[in-house]
């Protein structure tokens, strides 16, 4: 296909990413026509951290205006269509929000779609986050029609430790669960250890690397591992690791008490 025919207005590193990102958008322009906005890529594709077979492609569609249930119900079996193992792994693994332009602001109510880990919602408010406007302005990649990222309401700092906080409490809760979800416990505490003590954005494998060097508890020493399950989960089937994943809930624990520790000091300057 010549360059010129393409939509993807930034391709990354990977052929098959491009590839996938090219079905997805040429998906939407069928569905949305002249409504869709904008697409902006964020989290670990922009990073270059993306791990197939773990965790998500994050996007976030801008679309003029409300979503009525028609478009909601083809955008919902358009995800079906990607996730039917057709297209590969990585169009399994797009999650994000159709969001109405207005609806970018966190206070104005609409209709907006999620795709998420569990299945499609509609959304009524924008819940994104304020951790996720930050990275979406800050890191955010325009892969379609216009630059939306100054448009997206910038965070305050008391909102952005508020949520690091609130953070802490889900992070504990995945120190029950086996499995990779624990890993992602640990290296999501790296993630906001990181930016709490510098103010920088990293991907999860740069945070592992940093919080290994950097942070104060025993934890640390369990980073190394996790970031090379995060980059190869098939390995999280051998009766060792699976036995390793088992006794993660102390150090995650530990991580959630540094982190809450660090956001309590960060709230008294």
């Amino acid at each position: 296909m010549d360059s010129r025919d393409l939509l993807l207005a930034q391709p990354l590193g990977d052929p098959q990413l491009n590839l996938t990102l090219e079905v997805f958008l040429r998906m939407l322009r069928d569905i949305l026509g002249g409504r869709l906005v904008s697409v902006v890529l964020f989290g670990s594709a922009v990073f270059d951290d993306l791990a197939p077979g773990y965790g998500d492609l994050d996007f976030l569609a801008v679309v003029d205006g409300d979503l009525d249930p028609e478009l909601s119900r083809r955008l919902v079996e358009a995800r079906q269509l990607l996730r039917n193992g057709t297209f590969g792994l990585m169009a399994w693994m797009l999650e994000g929000a159709f969001l109405p332009l207005a609806m970018l602001d966190p206070a104005v109510s609409g209709h907006a779609l999620w795709w998420g880990t569990s299945g499609e919602r509609p959304w009524e408010r924008n819940g994104l986050g304020w951790l996720v406007h930050l990275v979406i302005r800050e890191r955010g990649l325009v892969i379609y029609g216009r630059d939306v990222r100054p448009e997206v309401p910038a965070p305050a700092r008391a909102q952005l430790v508020g949520e690091i906080v609130a953070a802490c409490a889900g992070l504990r809760r995945q120190a029950s669960i086996q499995g990779l979800h624990a890993v992602d416990a640990l290296l999501t505490a790296a993630r906001l250890l990181l930016w709490l003590r510098e103010g920088r954005l990293s991907s999860k494998s740069e945070a592992a690397d940093w919080a290994y060097d950097n942070a104060q508890g025993a934890w640390r020493v369990v980073l190394p591992q996790a970031k090379n399950l995060r980059l190869n989960p098939g390995m999280a089937d051998s009766p060792a690791v699976r036995k390793w994943l088992e006794a993660l809930a102390v150090p995650i624990n530990e991580a959630c008490d540094e982190l809450e520790r660090e956001a309590a000091g960060a709230v008294m300057q």
